[in-house]
């Protein structure tokens, strides 16, 4: 893959094969900051403040993905002169690329469907996926607010979302969570949403300044954060491109950076079996500086050895590619198989860790195999071709082609997809308690789409602890004056594993908060 199958592999086993890459222990609660100029912003010193400042704002956002825009709009709506930057040369970051799917319950979409969902439904099932180690604080404000949050995306930024042939809007199952709640945008990934809020802000006034890395906090003697030195002008990701420029923020800065699940060195000096021989979804720019930057400044981290692969992705592609997006769309409705014997090894609609763990001890790719009546129609219509032309879906006319493709005992295999089929008809999985959907159908009917399947480096779980306001707390947890945080950046959220589509719930509710808290500091 690359993870090549054959790749590191050993590396990777070694201990992963025992437990989860989320697994880890107390560990490093920090590593060196990539730039070392980060490491000369004291907390609490008004040494070394800027004789002037290039630029000033009121509230300034580091990043501009879901949890970045989104702060901006709010702090921009309240009417706060605010700025965003963005070291790379295009917005979005990963919610670019992401799916865009967003878990929300007590849905419009839920109701019209008949699905009974609740607030704790929604908090047991984040909780459950997160080892209890998240914060439930913050599990519980994204459950109440999801659907508020839902409609102001609908309603406010226009956003449109799957529909059927009746016009309701599509709920579709997602793994992990107990209840059907996951609702899908019609473009079929993140710039879906990223593409109206950098429209309302432009509408705004507010444009995203790309090409800016943040190198360093400023804190005055206060403590207060007021502002930040970038490289302006950085390119691809380059911290010694660009020439240093300061800005002022008189209220406020929200780090809205995004995870480091990119930043090989830093992934592996916090879990060492996530080398450069795991493969990883994330773009290029989700990297550790603006993080290392933070806690240089005397931000706590938490949970930065918990780094969470996604399961859906294909080994014969690199990066995200094609494969997730369509992977992950089939999980309620296919069988996944161990090439080695022809069995099942787990539920596919587990959550990310459970999922990533049984691939990873099973020590080879799995075999996704589904037929054509049960791949949802929007995953048909926009993903299964891109996957095919990729080379990692093939279409398949037998169950004996899929045998000899993969060399799989035909027998074995056959008696598998019988069994699999019995439960989907009796919608009860006695072998891995699957949570079969109503419209699902026997894998009976070829053709058959076949992909190979093992994990990637997806999400990092730690970051910024911060608390109910989106502000940042220091090590002696308190607040620190004039920073705020939210998405991949913060740590604690989710625990030791994100649940599927709650990442775009989280960005855009805690960031709509810190913007409403940094607009008032």
């Amino acid at each position: 893959m690359h993870m090549n199958t054959q790749m590191g592999r050993r590396n990777f086993l070694k201990g992963l094969a025992v437990g989860s890459v989320a697994l880890a222990g107390a560990g490093l609660a920090g590593c060196a900051p990539k730039n070392a100029d980060a490491a000369s912003a004291q907390p609490g010193s008004g040494t070394g403040l800027p004789a002037s400042w290039d630029e000033e704002c009121e509230v300034l956002v580091v990043g501009s993905g879901y949890a970045g825009l989104a702060a901006a709009y709010e702090a921009k709506n309240a009417g706060a002169d605010t700025k965003v930057i963005e070291k790379m040369g295009t917005p979005g970051g990963n919610s670019m690329i992401a799916d865009g799917d967003f878990a929300v319950c007590m849905s419009s979409a839920q109701k019209a469907k008949g699905i009974e969902d609740s607030v704790d439904k929604y908090v047991a099932d984040m909780m459950a996926a997160g080892l209890n180690m998240n914060d439930e604080e913050k599990c519980r404000t994204i459950a109440e607010k999801s659907n508020e949050t839902w409609e102001w995306t609908r309603d406010v930024l226009g956003v449109e979302w799957d529909t059927d042939e009746a016009g309701n809007v599509n709920v579709i199952p997602y793994g992990g969570h107990n209840t059907v709640r996951t609702l899908h945008p019609k473009i079929g990934h993140g710039s879906a949403m990223v593409q109206p809020l950098l429209d309302k802000l432009s509408e705004m006034g507010v444009e995203v300044e790309t090409g800016r890395m943040l190198t360093k906090l400023f804190r005055d003697d206060a403590g207060r954060v007021v502002g930040v030195q970038v490289n302006k002008g950085a390119k691809n990701n380059d911290p010694s491109s660009g020439t240093p420029y300061t800005i002022k923020a008189s209220r406020a800065v929200v780090m809205a950076s995004g995870g480091f699940g990119n930043d090989v060195v830093w992934r592996s000096k916090h879990d060492p079996r996530v080398g450069e021989d795991v493969d990883c979804t994330n773009q290029p720019g989700a990297t550790s500086e603006a993080l290392a930057a933070a806690m240089a400044s005397g931000a706590l981290p938490v949970h930065l050895d918990w780094i969470q692969l996604g399961p859906w992705c294909s080994p014969d592609e690199v990066g995200y590619g094609k494969g997730p997006s369509y992977i992950d769309a089939n999980v309620a409705y296919c069988l996944t198989v161990d090439p080695q014997t022809g069995k099942r090894v787990v539920n596919e609609l587990a959550d990310r860790r459970v999922y990533s763990d049984a691939i990873v001890a099973n020590g080879v790719p799995l075999i996704q195999i589904v037929d054509e009546q049960n791949i949802p129609a929007w995953n048909f219509e926009a993903n299964l071709q891109p996957a095919m032309d990729n080379g990692i879906t093939w279409k398949m006319d037998s169950v004996e082609d899929i045998a000899a493709k993969f060399d799989i005992p035909l027998d074995a295999l056959k008696a598998e997809i019988d069994r699999y089929n019995g439960f989907v008809e009796a919608r009860n999985d006695e072998d891995f308690h699957k949570m079969i959907p109503e419209e699902a159908k026997p894998v009976s009917v070829p053709p058959y789409y076949v992909t190979r399947v093992w994990p990637k480096v997806h999400h990092t779980m730690g970051g910024l602890k911060t608390d109910t306001n989106a502000q940042v707390l220091d090590v002696s947890l308190n607040p620190i004056p004039g920073l705020y945080a939210a998405g991949e950046v913060t740590g604690g959220v989710h625990g030791a594993c994100r649940l599927g589509s709650c990442a775009t719930a989280d960005c855009l509710i805690n960031g709509r908060v810190a913007g409403q808290q940094a607009a008032q500091a």
